[in-house]
């Protein structure tokens, strides 16, 4: 008996061992709720997340696997649990849409899909509906709907980190699809390069990110996310145009009675054909402007391919932008009542051709998954100043390439990324003084960890630059935590470091406008700084309507910080007489301030209402006023205190102290009405050479201007929109709706009122 019980345990436990070692099969197709097949979801191991496979082009799997459940997961869905397939029936997975404001799906704060109330940064989100809704004809406009973002002369800025630049050396990287868009030459978004149709969402970090997207992310991050395309076609063709109204003051009306036109249209579609997904795109702008010179005419056209290999689960593509246009620059006006009139109306003219293409590729096995992002562009700008002895041509390549791998082990709730990057510049312009060569090479790691409550990330980059002949290299690190005081309450906190090395442009750069000169600075040093923040955000539900506040605490300090500075540079010669602006190290800096914002949304039967409320407070101060920054060509020091027009409490040039925004949208039926608005406080300090001395004399008004506030105003902007059927819509938009006069920075005023009407078809067979 006891033989015969031995030799019974033993058959059981070999049976209990071939049966662990089956191969269960699992087939069948993911969908969404709306009953649409869903591409590249991902199958894996629920007790160490290690991918199994990914769903095709048409959204239906295959495979084996020992595992008696797995877990299906997609970026901006819940996921769910499956078993194997016991029958020859075909299983239909159906996936929700993670639900709630607090739930939403961010990619940019670690380079991975992560629902935002985890997040341990300020990231903001910026719906396709607010983007759709407002017809932008720059993305630029979007972007400064956004509490504590500003955009003056195509540079941003988030929370005052940044005064006025003039088309040189970004503080804000910019994005598509975590790839950047900044040119080589200059650092400066390339605004008109970058699409407002097909837009999928913004994303917005404020602080300093440079360790994981590099030296240009001291002061944030703005990640543009484009729709891809799916097995259920997507097309949209908006057409929309208007005018510029009147400004009230006659001696505004540099063209007499004639109202200049705006004109533009775009569209898009995505969808895939025999397993390759396909995007194209394509917009057209004739913009007349608002000030003498200052028009935009321009087409741009886009291609994206893309192939999933499910069964390798690979998915590898390529896209394409080209761009053609002209264009017309203005850098300050002829005086206070001549307000839009280019200064001694010397106008010019750019020729600009840009191209980009972009291949990519990813791959999943097991707990890595591994990337590769690279992009050629091209820019090539011919300039007319209206003088033959000045050549201010530019042209440009740039080669960027990053590898990326990401490891996941779920049983311990960690997430290791890591990253090399290079970056290539080769520059030919007379207006940098000839051939320039710049390159950047990095080297990255951050690891995140979660606890039931608590989250924590630490990360660490070494970059080298090299410019021209100049090297130099420096490690940043950054560490953030997360922790979950209640089921709606989230508390964070962030340390970053940043470090940015002068542009080519920075550098380099030398052209003039009238009396005015922009001059070169070759021993322009790189600036670095921190970003410290502490936020909390309290999600609250109340009767169907949805609440999402949220409350930081920063401060953000500079050392080596580059600020533009005016003073006598060079000789003495008729007609600039050496006055201008050259970019210089003003030593250490400093802001601090706090930040609320209120995010909210509310859906009935018939009725829909969403938007966003919020202020943020930023002191700026100078922390060394008395520091020598520079000497003219006579031989006079200049520091912050003899180049600032107001130093009382030493705040920095051409920053606001408060700014406050909001933005509603409000549906019924088929209705569609919205308002933004924004309020901004007075720029007391600003480079004083703009107020005392001789240059008042050849651009006068500026201290009117300041006398009569106008960097202090608010501005109202309203949309109505009506649905004709499922496919057609009509908008209407107004921007300045009381045709407010006001000023972003010294000699240029804002754009008066404008009116535009937008006619929109939209095939969205995933509805």
């Amino acid at each position: 008996m006891p033989t015969r019980l031995i030799i019974q345990a033993l058959l059981l436990l070999f049976s209990i061992s071939c049966y662990s070692q089956n191969s269960f099969q699992y087939f069948g197709t993911v969908k969404d709720f709306a009953n649409q097949p869903l591409i590249g979801v991902q199958f894996v191991s629920p007790t160490d997340n290690k991918i199994i496979a990914i769903s095709n082009e048409n959204g239906a799997f295959k495979f084996y696997s020992t595992l008696l459940e797995v877990k299906v997961n997609h970026i901006g869905f819940e996921s769910v649990l499956i078993i194997p397939n016991v029958n020859e029936n075909i299983n239909e997975v159906i996936l929700n849409e993670a639900a709630g404001l607090l739930n939403a799906i961010v990619v940019s704060e670690n380079k991975r899909e992560s629902q935002l109330k985890n997040a341990t940064v300020s990231l903001e989100i910026i719906k396709p509906e607010l983007i759709g809704n407002t017809a932008p004809t720059n993305i630029e406009e979007t972007i400064g709907r956004i509490n504590g973002v500003q955009v003056v002369d195509n540079q941003p800025t988030i929370r005052s980190g940044s005064g006025w630049s003039y088309g040189a050396g970004s503080r804000v990287q910019v994005l598509i699809d975590g790839v950047p868009m900044l040119s080589g030459d200059a650092g400066q978004p390339l605004w008109n390069f970058l699409p407002t149709e097909g837009i999928d969402g913004i994303e917005i970090i404020k602080g300093a990110s440079s360790v994981i997207y590099g030296s240009s992310a001291l002061n944030g991050v703005i990640n543009l996310k484009t729709k891809k395309p799916t097995l259920n076609p997507y097309t949209q063709v908006t057409i929309s145009s208007g005018f510029y109204d009147l400004p009230q003051r006659e001696s505004l009306h540099y063209q007499g009675n004639k109202r200049n036109t705006v004109s533009n249209f775009s569209a898009y579609h995505a969808s895939t054909y025999k397993g390759l997904g396909v995007t194209f795109g394509l917009n057209a702008l004739h913009d007349e402007g608002y000030k003498m010179s200052d028009y935009d005419k321009r087409i741009r056209s886009t291609l994206g391919l893309r192939k999933t290999i499910a069964d390798k689960n690979l998915v590898y593509g390529v896209n394409t932008t080209y761009q053609q246009g002209n264009s017309g620059s203005f850098l300050l006006w002829h005086s206070y009542d001549l307000g839009y009139t280019a200064l001694d109306s010397s106008t010019t003219d750019n020729q600009v051709s840009r191209f980009s293409i972009d291949p990519y590729l990813t791959w999943n096995k097991g707990k890595f998954s591994h990337s590769l992002n690279t992009r050629y562009l091209n820019i090539n700008n011919k300039v007319d100043n209206k003088d033959p002895t000045t050549n201010q041509d530019n042209s440009s390549n740039l080669v960027y390439a990053e590898y990326q791998s990401k490891y996941t082990i779920a049983p311990h709730n960690l997430y290791i990324t890591s990253g090399l990057v290079s970056i290539n510049t080769v520059s030919k312009s007379p207006l940098y003084g000839g051939n320039n060569t710049a390159t950047n090479y990095a080297a990255y790691v951050q690891s995140e960890k979660s606890w039931k409550r608590l989250s924590i990330a630490l990360g660490a980059r070494y970059e080298q630059f090299k410019l021209n002949n100049r090297s130099e290299g420096k490690p940043v690190y950054r560490a953030g935590l997360n922790y979950k005081i209640a089921s709606f309450t989230y508390l964070r906190s962030s340390f970053g470091q940043g470090y940015r090395f002068p542009s080519i442009a920075e550098s380099y750069i030398k052209t003039s406008v009238g009396p005015v000169t922009i001059f070169p600075n070759p021993n322009l040093n790189s600036e670095s700084g921190n970003n410290l923040e502490l936020g909390l955000k309290q999600g609250l539900s109340l009767n169907g309507l949805q609440m999402m506040i949220d409350v930081a605490g920063f401060q953000m300090q500079f050392d080596q910080m580059m600020e533009f500075t005016f003073a006598q540079w060079g000789n003495p010669n008729p007609p600039s007489f050496g006055a201008g602006f050259k970019t210089l190290n003003i030593g250490k800096t400093r802001v601090r301030g706090g930040e609320l914002n209120i995010a909210f949304q509310k859906k009935a039967n018939s009725f829909d209402i969403q938007g966003f409320m919020g202020y943020t407070y930023a002191a700026s101060k100078a922390l060394e006023p008395n520091k020598s920054i520079g000497s003219d060509i006579n031989g006079n020091q200049y520091t912050y205190l003899n180049t600032s027009s107001d130093t009382l409490g030493y705040e920095l040039k051409y920053r606001p102290k408060h700014l406050a925004k909001a933005d509603i949208m409000l549906s019924y039926k088929k209705w569609n009405l919205g308002a933004g608005i924004t309020y901004q406080s007075v720029v007391k300090n600003i480079d004083a050479a703009f107020t005392t001395g001789i240059l008042p004399f050849f651009i006068p008004g500026i201290q009117e201007s300041i006398d009569k506030r106008l960097t202090e105003y608010v501005l109202i902007n309203t949309r109505i929109g009506y649905e004709l059927n499922n496919l057609w819509k009509l908008n209407l938009l107004i921007s300045n709706l009381a045709n407010v006069e006001y000023a972003t920075r010294p000699a240029d005023l804002g754009a008066p009122r404008s009116v535009r009407m937008q006619i929109s078809y939209t095939l969205d067979k995933s509805k």
